[in-house]
């Protein structure tokens, strides 16, 4: 059995061979009208394994049998095509021609794939399906082909009219679906072709039969095109040729006649010239043509040919572009993340003038002149306008305070000059001051605005609910108490008829489900008071709606045709608990904002501070050490920020540039996490990713990116040390520029608060360090700036040792923007997911225009999906779980059991309004080989899951059982 195995995986490469060998292969099967996708694709795996991935003009024909097709390929190129009176070729073969290597740079191409048919009407096939199959043929080659050659013998109406009315349909269904094939016709046997009256007069007729046949086909087609050059670029005068007949006389015993070689040689000439203009475009690779091929017939296949293959096309084009829309925005992403942290550096810092618009598209548009992108929604006004007016003017009233206190300080310090006191002495003189002033700026400033929060919470959720007793369910509710899922409160299960409960309708896989999601709400709810926190605004009233809504999302999410759902109970208890647990957290925040924003508290906050610049004005001028170390704890809470921000972008950049799963679109990291789900083999795993895509996507991100950074190497800490030595040469840099600046001036006196407006000006898109922070040792009189500067230098590499030493501990907690974040983000979009199996949305927008589309379904298995029986009237569930995809379903006559128990036909499934109506799945009956391998590998597992069987109408195919998790994983590297 092996060595059967062994020479049925060696049959493709004997196939390719052959063809590379200059024989023919057969492409379509003509008694069976069948085209074998895995076999031609096979072929086409070991032809690119074979001669490389090589460009590929396809020439076809297509003509009435017995018309001389395959003696003029065999003419015209010297091939091996079959040739006889009747129906000698059967379906179509394909034969491979190569381009001399002085040719190819000319041409355009490697190779040419001359494809011959089948005749058109023939004998065999009459009977009422012969039409069908003379459609299909055509539509087939000439939508393979990058020129077909029509051929037409004689001058016969009834023939001429029998190829042009198949012909013409054939391009008119390749003008809808946007493709732009060319077309050659040859008249054979035509008496007379010298004469040039008689060529004008054949060519007139032959375009009035093909407008005619335009308009035909037209109105079959439902468009409105009234000539065949509307089809097509087609010239009468160079796009027919004549032909003499090949013998001179009757055959068996007349000789060739010169002048058919003649026109044959004029016919392959031309036929090199057509294919020399053609667009680089439309000449495809092998790769591509294999694609193409399998697109065609799958539409052939399909009822509604010009909407299954268009958008098939849609789909291969849709990712190539994503693939390289996912590179340009990761540089985009990158450039507006380093951006985004000088900017946030410069608000830190209180440069607060005017940035306008044009400054920073200018700054985007250095790194975006590839990319067309419209960026308006990224630079509208910003909705808390009078808000930033009000916190402007705060802060202006916060700087006039510390103006005021830094002079009380100086003019107490200059009457203790000269006097030796200890630490306590002069914190006992400060205080004196520091408790008068005090005093003064509480008398003058508005009390702070307190927020009594659990009674806005209390009011929130009475009026969003409106729920009898509830007043009284809140003030009940025990502080700290946690949310337990319980099945028999919180689960509302659907009933036939409205009121006969279903005995089948809960299983274990409904309950996980429900789990799953209860566990994703509360995460997206601590998410929101997380990113709130790190906003460092105040709390709002707003901030508890945001709660309540992230609850009805979660429960909206579950599954309209689910056979459980959550009840109004589950509601109450979830937005109950997560309103309480992040009522702390709302506090805590709100009384950081009133203690940085409330004048009387920010002085406070800030007291030691001041009495270190008190102290240091006492000191006299001589203490430039004090002063140079007053600074660098400032500098330091700043430099530690910007190394962890820094040092996420360099470690979510050096993964993109090093792992295959992040260096494509989100479909090749899709293929990336199948591969790894396949290796680990771990149905825990398998069933998050199956329920909650995102989330998963979101967890292997952040696994991948641990295992890189901690993985016991210190990579993390070399990471850390690379941005911290960059950012300490730019302050190092800053202390220097600042002192060439300052140190030769001799029209101002105050050198150090120029030094420091200097020095805080070159650091404004390095760190965040306001200039208001140094206010404080501003006027001391230090005269020697380059001591000053060499001090501030020791201090400094004292500071960077102490963060060296911290760093080597640091573990990605401590990081504010994880690094897996920034490449989740990149890699989101859109995460819809099919009604029918829960396969994902491939689109990379989120709330993207247009339809959801999927490359690949699943079995609808995998949502819990079972066979339903009528019983005596009674709708009766088999628990056989269905394998079927719900691509291949659209193409049956099938139902579906749609929202309120309607039945409706898979293929009008936009009749199930949202969410059905918002995708568009195309009919395409073949699955991945990965899928079949999963329903075969973990069978037991999702039998006990969803509380089914694989029997009956759900038996998994015996072929399903034979795939190795090998060919599985093969495969998906393919598609």
């Amino acid at each position: 059995m092996e060595t059967k195995n062994y020479n049925f995986d060696k049959l493709p490469e004997i196939a390719a061979e052959l063809m590379v060998s200059g024989y023919p292969m057969e492409l379509l099967d003509g008694d069976a009208s069948y085209l074998p996708l895995q076999w031609v694709g096979a072929i086409f795996d070991s032809l690119i394994e074979r001669l490389g991935d090589k460009r590929v003009f396809v020439l076809s024909v297509l003509g009435i049998q017995s018309t001389g097709k395959s003696t003029l390929l065999n003419a015209m190129f010297g091939l091996q095509f079959n040739v006889s009176a009747g129906r000698c070729t059967r379906g179509a073969f394909m034969q491979l021609i190569p381009v001399g290597e002085e040719l190819q740079q000319d041409l355009g191409f490697d190779f040419v794939l001359v494809v011959d048919t089948e005749g058109l009407r023939a004998i065999e096939m009459v009977n009422k399906q012969s039409l069908n199959h003379d459609n299909e043929l055509a539509t087939f080659v000439i939508g393979v082909g990058n020129l077909t050659v029509i051929n037409i013998f004689g001058e016969n109406p009834s023939e001429m009219q029998d190829v042009l009315q198949t012909a013409v349909q054939a391009f008119l269904r390749m003008k809808k679906v946007n493709l732009s094939p060319g077309c050659i016709f040859v008249h054979q046997n035509v008496g007379a072709i010298s004469a040039k009256e008689q060529n004008m007069e054949g060519q007139r007729r032959l375009q009035e039969k093909l407008d005619e046949m335009t308009m035909v086909a037209a109105q079959q087609e439902f468009c409105d095109i009234s000539s065949f050059s509307d089809v097509i670029g087609f010239d009468v005068k160079t796009h027919i040729h004549y032909f003499a007949h090949l013998w001179e006389g009757n055959p068996p015993m007349a000789p060739p006649n010169p002048s058919y070689s003649q026109n044959v040689q004029q016919l392959k000439s031309k036929i090199l010239q057509a294919a020399q203009k053609q667009s680089q475009r439309s000449i495809l690779r092998l790769s591509s043509l294999k694609d193409r091929i399998g697109d065609l017939w799958n539409a052939l296949l399909n009822e509604n040919f010009v909407f299954s293959f268009k958008n098939s096309l849609e789909i291969a084009v849709y990712r190539r572009l994503e693939s390289a829309f996912s590179q340009w925005t990761w540089k985009l992403r990158s450039h507006i993340l380093d951006l985004q942290m000088r900017l946030d550096n410069r608000i830190r810092n209180g440069d607060l003038q005017n940035v306008t618009r044009e400054e920073l598209e200018v700054l985007v548009q250095e790194t975006s002149d590839a990319i067309e992108k419209k960026v308006e929604k990224y630079f509208s006004e910003d909705k808390d306008h009078e808000t930033l007016k009000e916190q402007r003017k705060l802060d202006a009233r916060k700087l006039d305070y510390e103006d005021e206190l830094l002079r009380r300080s100086r003019e107490l310090a200059v009457t203790l000059k000269g006097k030796s006191l200890s630490e306590r002495e002069l914190r006992d003189n400060f205080s004196c001051v520091w408790n008068k002033w005090i005093d003064e700026v509480s008398h003058a400033a508005c009390p702070p605005k307190w927020v009594d929060i659990n009674a806005e919470i209390k009011d929130v959720l009475l009026e969003h609910f409106k729920e009898t007793g509830f007043h009284e369910r809140i003030r009940s509710f025990p502080k700290g108490r946690g949310f337990s899922f319980d099945q028999q409160k919180h689960i509302k299960t659907n009933k036939y008829f409205g009121f006969i409960p279903d005995p089948w309708s809960i299983s274990n896989a409904d309950v996980i489900n429900l789990h799953l999601i209860t566990d994703n709400i509360i995460a997206g709810v601590k998410a929101i008071v997380d990113m709130k926190e790190q906003e460092g605004h105040d709390y709002s009233r707003s901030f508890i709606h945001e709660i309540l809504n992230e609850v009805q999302k979660g429960v909206n999410s579950v599954s309209s045709n689910a056979k459980c759902t959550f009840n109004r109970e589950y509601s109450l208890d979830l937005s109950l608990h997560l309103c309480k647990m992040a009522a702390e957290r709302f506090k805590a925040m709100h009384e950081a904002f009133q203690k940085a924003n409330d004048p009387v508290m920010y002085l406070r906050s800030k007291r030691e501070d001041f009495f270190q610049c008190f102290q240091i004005f006492c000191q006299g001028a001589t203490s430039i050490t004090t002063f140079a170390g007053f600074p660098r704890e400032k500098i330091a809470t700043a430099l530690r920020r910007a190394v962890y921000e820094r040092t996420a972008k360099a470690i979510a950049e050096d993964m993109q540039g090093k792992f295959p799963d992040f260096r494509g679109n989100r479909a090749n990291l899709e293929v990336c996490i199948l591969r790894y789900l396949a290796e680990q083999e771990n149905f825990e795993y398998f069933k998050q990713y199956l329920k909650f895509p995102k989330e998963f996507f979101q967890s292997y991100i952040e696994t991948r990116v641990k295992s890189h950074c901690l993985d016991g190497s210190g990579r993390l800490e070399r990471f850390l040390d690379s941005s911290l030595n960059l950012l300490f040469e730019k302050i190092l840099s800053a202390v220097s520029l600042s002192t060439q600046i300052v140190k030769d001036r001799k029209d101002r006196e105050d050198k150090v608060s120029l030094w420091l407006d200097e020095f805080c000006r070159e650091l404004t898109e390095v760190i965040s360090l306001p200039r208001s922070d140094l206010r404080g040792i501003e006027y001391q009189e230090v005269t020697d700036i380059e001591f000053l500067s060499s001090t501030m230098a020791e201090n400094l590499a004292a500071m960077r040792d102490r963060l060296k030493e911290e760093f080597a501990d640091a573990d990605l907690s401590l990081f504010s923007r994880k690094p897996h974040m920034i490449l989740a983000e990149h890699f989101s979009g859109c995460w819809a997911q099919c009604p029918f199996c829960g396969a994902v949305c491939i689109n990379s927008m989120q709330g993207h225009d247009g339809d959801h589309l999927v490359a690949f379904h699943r079995p609808q298995a995998f949502i819990g999906d079972t066979w339903l029986m009528w019983f005596f009237g009674f709708e009766y569930d088999t628990r056989q779980l269905n394998i079927d995809i719900c691509s291949s379903a659209v193409a049956s006559d099938a139902l579906f059991r749609a929202d309120g128990g309607r039945w409706i036909p898979y293929k009008k499934y936009r009749d199930a309004g949202p969410p059905h109506s918002t995708w568009n799945i195309l009919p395409v009956p073949s699955m991945q080989a990965y899928w079949k391998w999963f329903v075969s590998r973990f069978r037991t597992q999702l039998e006990v899951l969803y509380n089914g069987k694989f029997q009956g109408k759900g038996e998994i195919p015996e072929s399903w059982q034979r795939i190795t998790k090998q060919q599985a994983l093969s495969e998906l590297d393919r598609s």
